[in-house]
């Protein structure tokens, strides 16, 4: 029963995909496997121990998978992965609970963190279209057509044609945003009823599209260029055509089919040979009309090239039908039961099948990849068939509601998309068997009328909808920017990250309760689980986390002060610890069955790793930091723990004993100091704190260690009363630590912070660094805020620190590496006589470093700093007492694994013995004051840096160096994780869609593609990009090309020269105006001032009044006020121009229309013939003279014409006669 439990689990997870070259082993096996393991489990413990043993476990699976070939690593790898108490055994309970818990787990992520399909919501579509679409078809753009061939199957390129009943007819873009024109067919005058249009589709390889129509004819439109022309159409058809499809040989353009299917259940098959070569139909008609073919003629053969053939298959009309290039046949579905389905060749002579289906099928869908059958029906159902099994569907999908119209494959036969007679659409997973999303009819706000036709978008990845309305579900948001499209690996920033070389995976954690396992092979997601299990309360996130010396276990410690330790292969956790307090615990460290916490509660709790049910023996040791703890490292050859903290301190312990052995810090001095700093055994730290504040400074601070006993009476003689009273006042409260370090803490001046108390005034060189001999004390409040001053001025915290375990303890090699938020690396020899060899910054000022890894070998060093910016260093020869010999074999070795910042390290390394002669400026406040820079000064330049680019926008939290394979995991707080390889070649980010090809066990730059992240393209300087670019540096090539045109043309006239062509003169005459132009820059510069003053130039000399008056002849007048000389207007460059689109018939393109006109050339007229002009002289002469004799022929005619009106005018005397003879009568 638990195996068949367990198997029914396995196989119901939706885990990650494994490919077949890939599975791992445990997925290979099924319930007959699991019965015959559980048989042998039993058997084959020869010994009765229990379990197996590693032999015995190999042996069984062996015997349990048969003949199949299993690898004796992989066997191993399981062994580990089931042996969680690394008992050396495994018996068969412990096998099965490690299975469930993997699979649940599993389960969990694939069903909780699966991605939607379409998650963006229904885009609407304005358009012409004023009644029902009946088809979208998309018309491919072949470009690279080589004849009768073209290499355009893959192209993306192309554009949407919509078609509407009453003759409307839209071109989108590709992605179905842009409208580029709208053709309206003209209805027929001869007709009486409308013209009613049911499918289109575009024949792409002669530029064509195909409109069947209620008329019973197929009509050919040729849409090249912006033309919209009728060229042939197909009369005389049985039956009105309902449906279409089309089909081309990219291969031979000539080779074309055009499928029908009518209303009468027959499906026409047009079959074309010479379509490019000698036209669709042979040549077209006159321009202006169209070439009618009768169908018939085209089965006998009357049309050269072209083949017709009918098959009556279907008892209804055709509702789809769709050619399968790919296996040789088409398929035709109708709404009839016993002619549901029909799959068949042209000619019906190799493959004739029939499907029979309940009630018909309304679509068909066929995927070429996994050569498969889609069907919806009209009982509700989705179906998936084998074509050449027509009896049973392989798989049946249930959850329509109402008659399921269509189907479309997508995510290259992963999902299947439905959509039914009420608008819901629903997506299916093939692999799966489940429905992933189901979209309801609300969420499709389309109108009252049912989905008319759909589309899957391949270039887009989206779902086209169209009835009289048309819209788009979009898998991702066109108009989103880019950046919302970039991958996360988590949700929340990452805490860290960890390389696991056994079972080679990466584990990471972030701010949130998740743990991720990433398969370095692929970036896939191999696990994920949380540390609450399902619990509702909130749980504190994981802050700390390392693996167990076996590296089978996972430690995690979390905000709250709690530990625990975890199977990562399956997420069960096998032990939790009982908490010590409830501060963040920030480093965790596993030696010896130990494990070493520690945090904010500065302090270290050593666990005891405890097999089985034995007592957990905690044991707490003394609090010696001031601050928060960071960090911790551990040194194997001396058992040495190593914690770093908040005020800078670096605390060396003795990891068995706990016991405090020196104390480290950078501001206080270059050498250890003895632990008797610290006070006696049971002096919390904030009491010696106090003290080393009390500190009086030592004028010539050279010698380590604490000081002699005359020295110290002078101190206690020489300290004030109230330094005095406080150390009276912390013996006296030595009984209560905690009362006691409060206490005097608040008696200390002013305000004072316990994160900036321990950083001491003298401890830094500064200008104001009081080195005076008398000096021997100083007055704690001038003290004080000295020490504030500087403490606010500068970050002294510890973040990081590494111990470089394969060199040898001395006084003369650094073996602790320590950085922090101040981005400086220092140098610490651990020996008693040793202290801070060498430091160096590491990153830009104000960046800081919270990652830092070495290798094995300890010969390089990775930082990671707060900008993103990850950096290799070659520190094979740095602080080391003897360094290995310059230019020697590791030298090649590491000059060819990072090749693109190569450089001579033995010349770097030869500068190095300059430090001394350039001492950086910077250094006062990062130096101690006791560090000898005669002696070590040659340690404060930077070893050689070896790789620098930036992995990210954000701050680099943790750096993983997995030298198996020379790569570089980086985790950043932008949520990414990122895999380079050493020499900065971007693998991926782990959790991207598509997972990176499998990598090869030594990864070789040279075979990966080059491609950058986005986000560092926007931001990315020079040398990252030529890093990312495998050493080349895009951006200046044309730079490049440009100097290389420019001394072209001086060696082609230097050749000229040679040649004779041109004088040697012109040479030296172009040569003295470029120097004389250069001069003139200068003598414009001197002489332009004194020609300002208001002085006579007669007072100047004669040599200078003559180069005045030439400049001020060649002195260009400024075109700015405030800029003067220095001003330059701004330059256009001119565009090319604007060249007129190709015009293109059915076989050819229209030369003369697509040219460009250009200017007319001035026509030169004829000479005129010599007794032309002579006419024209004498002509001009009689001109010349007229003028007068006009003038006096006017004259006279105005007088007669004055004569005349006076005579027919009536006399003005008589009126007033008769005007008297009235006055006297009155």
């Amino acid at each position: 029963m638990a195996s068949q439990s367990m198997h029914r689990d396995a196989r119901s997870v939706s885990c990650q995909e494994v490919t077949d070259d890939y599975a791992r082993l445990e997925d290979q096996m099924n319930n007959d496997h699991l019965q015959k393991l559980q048989q042998i489990f039993e058997e084959a413990d020869d010994d009765g121990g229990g379990g197996l043993d590693p032999d015995e476990f190999r042996q069984a699976i062996k015997r349990t998978m048969g003949n199949k070939t299993v690898d004796d690593h992989e066997l191993e790898i399981l062994f580990m992965k089931v042996d969680t108490n690394c008992d050396g055994t495994v018996d068969w309970d412990e096998y099965l609970s490690y299975m469930l818990l993997e699979y649940q787990e599993k389960d969990i992520m694939s069903t909780t963190f699966r991605e939607v399909p379409f998650p963006m919501p229904l885009r609407g579509i304005p358009s012409s279209h004023r009644d029902t679409i009946n088809s979208i078809s998309y018309y491919q753009l072949l470009t690279n057509r080589h004849g009768v061939m073209a290499n355009d199957a893959d192209n993306p390129g192309g554009r949407y044609i919509t078609m509407s009943k009453e003759g409307v007819i839209n071109f989108w873009n590709s992605e179905m945003i842009a409208l580029q024109r709208t053709v309206t067919l003209e209805q027929p005058r001869d007709k009486t009823m409308s013209l009613w249009l049911t499918d289109l589709v575009a024949m792409a390889n002669v530029n064509m599209v195909a409109i069947s129509s209620s008329e019973r004819e197929i009509s050919f439109y040729d849409c090249s260029a912006t033309k919209f022309e009728l060229q042939f159409q197909v009369t005389a058809l049985d039956k009105a055509v309902m449906t279409m499809d089309y089909w081309f040989d990219y291969n031979n353009l000539n080779n074309c089919m055009l499928l029908m299917g009518d209303a009468g259940g027959n499906v026409s098959i047009i079959i074309f040979s010479e379509a490019c070569s000698a036209g669709l139909f042979g040549d077209s008609a006159l321009t202006g009309g169209c070439k009618r073919i009768p169908f018939v003629a085209l089965q006998q053969g009357a049309v050269k090239g072209v083949k017709a053939v009918q098959h009556h298959l279907h008892n209804d009309w055709v509702r789809r039908v769709m050619y399968c290039s790919e296996s040789g046949f088409f398929l035709s579905c109708s709404v009839n039961t016993e002619t549901a389905l029909f799959a068949g060749d042209i000619n019906l002579k190799k493959m004739h099948s029939f499907f029979k289906i309940r009630k018909g099928v309304c679509s068909v869908d066929f995927c070429s990849i996994k050569n498969v059958i889609a069907t919806g029906g009209m009982d509700w159902t989705v179906r998936i068939w084998n074509p050449y099994v027509t009896t049973k569907a392989t798989t049946v999908f249930r959850g329509h509601n109402s008659a399921v119209l269509h189907v479309m494959w997508t995510d290259q036969g992963q999902h299947i998309v439905s959509v039914d007679k009420g608008k819901n659409m629903k997506v299916w997973d093939v692999r799966e068997h489940n429905c992933v999303q189901s979209i309801p009819a609300r969420n499709v706000p389309m109108g009252h009328h049912p989905i008319n036709v759909s589309c899957y978008s391949k270039k887009t990845d989206s779902i086209i909808l169209a009835n009289n309305m048309l819209a788009v579900f979009d898998r991702v948001k066109i108009e989103e920017d880019k950046d919302a499209l970039e991958t996360m690996s988590h949700e929340q920033p990452i805490c860290s990250i960890l390389y696991n070389d056994l079972f080679d995976v990466i584990v990471s954690v972030s701010h949130d309760d998740m743990i991720h396992v990433w398969n370095i092979d692929n970036g896939e997601k191999v696990i994920q689980f949380s540390i609450h299990h399902g619990k509702e309360e909130n749980c504190p996130e994981i802050t700390a986390m390392c693996f167990d010396p076996t590296k089978r276990r996972l430690i995690t410690g979390t905000k709250t002060g709690q530990v625990q330790i975890w199977n990562f292969n399956n997420g069960a956790l096998l032990k939790d610890f009982d908490d010590v307090d409830t501060a963040e615990v920030k480093s965790i460290i596993c030696y010896k069955q130990h494990i070493a916490v520690s945090g904010w509660n500065r302090r270290v709790v050593c666990h005891l790793d405890a097999k089985g049910d034995e007592d957990d023996d905690t044991k707490v040791w003394p609090v010696r930091h001031g601050e928060d703890i960071l960090c911790s490292s551990y040194y194997s050859p001396l058992s040495i723990l190593a914690t770093s903290s908040y005020d800078g301190d670096i605390i060396l312990w003795s990891a068995d004993t706990g016991h405090v052995l020196c104390r480290l810090n950078a501001f206080h001095g270059a050498f250890p100091m003895s632990p008797i700093c610290f006070g006696i055994q049971g002096e919390t730290s904030r009491e010696n704190l106090v003290k080393v504040w009390h500190r009086p400074i030592k004028s010539n601070a050279t010698s380590p260690g604490p000081a002699d006993s005359q020295q110290e009476k002078d101190r206690s003689k020489s300290g004030t009363p109230e330094k005095t009273q406080r150390d009276m006042s912390c013996r006296e409260k030595q009984s209560d630590p905690d009362t006691a370090q409060d206490q005097e803490i608040q008696n200390l001046p002013g305000k004072f912070d316990a994160r900036k108390a321990s950083i001491g005034w003298g401890g830094m060189m500064g200008d104001q660094a009081k080195t005076n001999e008398s000096s021997h004390s100083v007055e704690p409040v001038e003290y004080y805020e000295e020490s504030c001053r500087r403490v606010s001025k500068y970050t002294v915290s510890v973040d990081k620190i590494v111990f470089l375990s394969t060199r040898e303890n001395n006084k003369d090699t650094a073996i602790l590496l320590a950085t922090g938020a101040d981005g400086w690396v220092r140098a610490w020899s651990i020996h008693h006589k040793g202290g801070m060899l060498g430091q160096f910054r590491a990153t830009q000022p104000g960046a800081g470093i919270l990652a830092m890894e070495t290798d094995s070998n300890n010969d390089i060093l990775l930082t990671g700093d707060t900008a993103g910016y990850v950096k290799v260093w070659d520190i094979r020869r740095y602080c080391i007492k003897n360094p290995p010999p310059p230019g020697d074999a590791k030298d090649k070795e590491i000059q060819s694994i990072f090749p693109f910042l190569n450089s001579d390290i033995a010349y770097v390394y030869s500068l190095k013995m300059r430090a001394i002669e350039r001492k950086c400026k910077d250094l006062g406040y990062h130096l101690p004051v006791d560090f000898d820079v005669d002696q070590r000064g040659m340690n404060l330049t930077a070893p050689p840096l070896l790789n620098s680019f930036r992995g990210h926008t954000k701050a680099v939290v943790e750096i993983q160096y997995l030298e198996d394979r020379r790569l570089i995991a980086t985790a950043s707080s932008d949520c990414t994780i990122r895999l380079w390889t050493a020499c900065g070649r971007y693998i991926g980010t782990f959790g991207q869609k598509n997972p990176w090809t499998k990598l090869e066990k030594v990864v070789r730059a040279k075979r990966l593609p080059k491609q950058t992240p986005m986000d560092i393209v926007r931001v990315g300087s020079a040398t990252t990009m030529k890093v990312l670019n495998g050493g080349i540096r895009p951006k200046w090539r044309l730079a490049r090309n440009i100097l290389m045109m420019v001394a072209r043309e001086k060696i082609q006239w230097k050749r000229k020269v040679e040649r004779g062509e041109v004088s040697a003169d012109a040479e030296m005459e172009e040569a003295q105006a470029v120097t004389q132009h250069k001069a003139n820059k200068v003598r414009f510069a001197d002489v332009e001032e004194i020609l300002k003053m208001d002085m006579d130039q007669t007072h100047l000399p004669p040599v200078l009044q003559k180069t005045s008056s030439d400049l001020l002849q060649k002195l260009p007048t400024p075109s700015s006020d405030i800029l003067r000389g220095g001003y330059r207007p701004q330059t256009h460059h001119r565009m090319p121009p604007h060249l007129p689109k190709l015009r293109q018939f059915q076989t050819q393109v229209a030369v003369y229309s697509s040219i460009p006109y250009s200017k007319l050339q001035p026509v030169a007229l004829p000479r005129t013939p010599d007794i032309v002009r002579e006419i024209h002289a004498r002509q001009q002469k009689e001109q010349e003279r007229t003028p007068l004799g006009v003038a006096a022929g006017k004259v006279n005619d105005i007088i007669r014409a004055n004569r005349v009106f006076r005579a027919l005018r009536p006399s003005k005397t008589s009126k007033p006669k008769k005007s008297s003879k009235s006055m006297n009568t009155t």
